[in-house]
């Protein structure tokens, strides 16, 4: 099975100043420390959401707002 690597650039300060507003702002209103289990995980999906293109701050924080756990 051959596996496809997708080449990532690499973040911009700039970039990760806006992730960084972004995932302070959802962790104040989800009141989640930044440092806990959960708001590293958000950390990681927005930069995966970033690096997918997405790139409008209301729809990432859309995203990080929504609960993709699987759970009913």
């Amino acid at each position: 099975m051959t596996r496809t690597v997708w080449p990532k650039e690499a973040l911009t300060s700039e970039a990760m100043n806006f992730l960084d507003g972004i995932h302070q702002e959802w962790c104040s209103t989800a009141r989640c420390r930044r440092d806990s289990d959960l708001g590293m995980a958000r950390a990681k999906a927005l930069i995966d959401w970033f690096e997918f293109g997405v790139r409008d701050r209301d729809e990432l924080l859309g995203l990080l707002s929504e609960d993709f756990s699987g759970a009913a």
